[in-house]
């Protein structure tokens, strides 16, 4: 017996002493990505290189940018699969609290392509304290997306790749060091830039961007048990006096220089040193170019350093030959499973609030589930006009997975601001006030007031017993100074005060589909008619209307202006009395309006767009203020039955049946420029069954637009038949 045991401790200390030494005890390699914002992408590069390489990565760590890179790639993001997401992400939107177009309600659409600034009117101070300029929910929203499958409070040592972050706490300045948690969270505490993002809240503390604190974490990776280090460092070197002219290099300046003893004591730590030439590009270079520039400087980095690489693996007891066993590809948890979601919870709501939203986004308890239908659910929820922030969390269970939705309810008060510079009007100016009231049935109240040569005044009231459907209660007031031509030539200027009451139901149906229907009461009293030519003579006695109203409006455009995709459709209704039952003791008349348009793509630059549209009265006595017109670029440009067409830029009245057709080529140049052709063709005359015998009305257009964050610039040179003259209009701002 004695024997046999002594034979097999021999044997098994051979098989120690004389096995590969890569087998036994090769050297822990960690990689550590330093922060820099946009210049970080550089990591990417550099990680392909070491992939190359050879080299087999046990450990990543990384602050800020290096912790989104080294977090994605530690559950198995490969560099290619980084890469084609950074030039396929939207980063305005990414880096800016706005929902995109697709995700939002008609109302929050209208009032998004309407108002170029909303300031919260907060009563918390602590949320004015701590904010940032951005609250970065769509960030943590796109990371908990790509970790799906790492959803649950985790231990990072776990991960394919063990990985930990840094971040700051400012309560008491203490370093933060992530190894365990909700990976989203550590990478969004990890980035948040104090005074840009807005700190994670997590218990007591208030977590803000690892770089102040420790920018190059190579001290970490060394904790963690890493023998040799890989340090890819994106950071600017400290700023030269000349260098410092602007408050964005100064504030650079401020935090390099809060860590910059350890940052110099951190790099002496590397055994490979990797410095990325950023220079020429800051923090805030997130544009396609410059992220794809920065991606090939970091490839060029480490191929600079690709004899040091070489050397490692001998360093680290692997021969020559060694390639390492391949990373990744990642893989989304539901890319190839439903998952059985047991239980879905909501964030402080009402019974009937949660049996109707599980209705409106398609959720089901005890059921099947897959990503779709849960993107689905929180699209439907961001868009809504309830909530500023949506989220969610996913607990694995013994019965299965627990769903639990985290709303944020909206801001109590908002103060929100338009303005716009056309050719025509010259300046206008539109503040709204929007306030939630403390109400058991939710509701709100909004004071709109617009300044310009046209002034408007309007008060509202909505009560919303559930959500997207509303009631809708409204007074206004407007004072009109409008110039009507005829042909191209001013025949006259009108002023008119206008009055009108409104009581509506409206209800969105499937988020791009919004029906409504009320009862509306209008007052027009004329002041003066001015006219260029002696002879002229119109009476216009005031007039009051109460008209009956139903509207469907479909939209599945990308965003309202200059869209690359969609469609949009509507069509009113409404009868017109002056009794609420006869107009001038005879039958009531009506106006039944239509429209039509699609964005049809033929490259990824290139669409064309037809559109059909019109509007017909139907009855005796035609009453004045409500007659047909056609002028400008958008519908309603200066009183709501206005039809745009192309060569027309001011207001030209038309007959009681008018119909147009209208096609656009638009050719998009760069990102945010386009060039637009547009022909209209036009029908017009006193009663639609014989419209085809009609007036025929011609126009042309072309011009030059730029999407800017002040609404839409637009300079367009036109002409029609209608005023036998070319045309040129310019804009600035949205339409309102």
């Amino acid at each position: 017996m004695k024997k046999r045991i002594c034979f097999v401790l021999i044997l098994c200390i051979s098989l120690f002493v004389f096995s590969p030494v890569h087998a036994q005890q090769r050297k822990s390699v960690a990689v550590v990505l330093s922060g820099g914002g946009a210049k970080g992408v550089a990591h990417i590069g550099a990680l392909k290189v070491i992939e190359e390489a050879g080299i087999p990565i046990d450990y990543i760590v990384g602050t800020s940018m290096g912790s989104i890179i080294g977090g994605l790639y530690s559950i198995g993001y490969t560099p290619h699969q980084l890469d084609s997401m950074v030039n396929h992400q939207n980063w305005p939107l990414l880096l800016s609290d706005r929902i995109s177009w697709e995700d939002q309600t008609m109302t929050e659409r209208q009032n998004s392509e309407t108002y170029v600034l909303s300031v919260p009117l907060k009563k918390n101070l602590k949320a004015n304290v701590f904010g940032g300029v951005i609250k970065g929910q769509n960030l943590a929203n796109l990371f908990s997306e790509l970790t799906v499958g790492y959803h649950d409070s985790i231990n990072f040592n776990k991960l394919p790749i063990p990985f930990a972050c840094v971040s700051e706490n400012i309560v008491n300045g203490d370093e933060v060091v992530f190894h365990n948690g909700v990976l989203a969270t550590a990478m969004r505490a990890s980035m948040a830039i104090p005074g840009v993002f807005t700190p994670v809240r997590l218990g007591d503390k208030i977590l803000v961007d690892g770089g102040m604190k420790n920018n190059f974490p190579t001290n970490i990776a060394r904790a963690m048990g890493a023998d040799v280090i890989i340090g890819v460092d994106v950071q600017n070197d400290l700023r030269t006096a000349d260098e410092l002219n602007n408050l964005s290099e100064i504030f650079n300046q401020i935090i390099n220089l809060t860590g910059q003893t350890r940052y110099e004591e951190n790099i002496k730590l590397a055994t490979v040193y990797i410095k990325v030439d950023v220079k020429g590009y800051s923090a805030a270079s997130f544009n396609i170019p410059a992220l794809d520039t920065l991606v090939n400087r970091g490839e060029e980095a480490a191929r600079e350093q690709w004899t040091a690489l070489q050397k490692l693996k001998k360093e680290i007891g692997l021969p020559e030959n060694y390639v390492a066993p391949r990373h990744g590809p990642f893989s989304s948890l539901w890319a190839s499973k439903d998952i059985f979601v047991k239980e879905i919870t909501f964030d402080g709501i009402e019974d009937s609030d949660k049996k109707w939203i599980m209705h409106r986004c398609h959720l089901k308890e005890n059921s099947k589930m897959r990503m779709e239908q849960l993107y689905e659910a929180l699209t439907t929820l961001r868009g809504s006009q309830a909530y500023s922030n949506v989220s969610y969390k996913l607990t694995d269970t013994p019965q299965g997975y627990q769903l639990h939705f985290i709303l944020e309810e909206k801001y109590e008060r908002n103060l929100n601001l338009g303005i716009r510079f056309d050719s025509e009007e010259i300046a206008s100016l539109l503040l709204n006030v929007r306030s939630r009231l403390d109400t058991r049935v939710p509701s709100w109240v909004s004071v709109t007031g617009r300044l310009g040569k046209r002034y408007l005044a309007r008060v509202e009231y909505t009560l919303a017993p559930m959500q997207m459907r509303n009631f809708n209660f409204a007074y206004q007031f407007e004072y009109n100074d409008i110039n009507i031509y005829d042909h191209g030539r001013r025949s006259y200027n009108t002023t008119y005060k206008y009055h009108s009451g409104e009581f509506g139901f409206s209800d969105v149906w499937f988020r791009n589909l919004r029906f409504g229907a009320g009862l509306n009461f209008e007052f027009f009293k004329y002041k003066d008619f001015l006219y260029n030519t002696d002879g002229q003579r119109l009476e216009v006695k005031p007039q009051h209307f109460f008209s009956y109203f139903a509207q469907l409006h479909y939209n599945t455009y990308n965003k309202g202006y200059f869209p690359s995709k969609g469609t949009e459709f509507k069509a009113a209704y409404s009868l017109y009395t002056d009794n609420m039952a006869q107009y001038n003791d005879h039958a009531p008349f009506s106006a039944l309006s239509g429209s039509w348009a699609s964005v049809v793509p033929v490259t990824r630059r290139f669409s064309i767009i037809p559109s059909i549209y019109g509007r017909v009265l139907i009855g005796k006595d035609i009453a004045y203020p409500l007659q047909n017109a056609i002028g400008g670029e958008v519908y309603g440009l200066y009183i709501p039955q206005q039809l745009p067409f192309a060569g027309v830029t001011n207001m030209e009245l038309m007959n009681n049946s008018i119909m147009i057709a209208s096609v656009k080529l638009r050719q998009r140049m760069g990102s945010i420029h386009y060039l637009t052709l547009t022909g209209n063709y036009g029908l017009t005359d006193s009663h639609f069954f014989e419209i085809l015998k009609g007036k025929q009305l011609f126009g042309i257009s072309a011009g030059y637009g730029m999407d800017s964050i002040f609404g839409p610039l637009e300079i367009t040179f036109g002409y029609s038949n209608q005023t036998d003259k070319g045309s040129c209009y310019v804009n600035l701002g949205y339409y309102f």
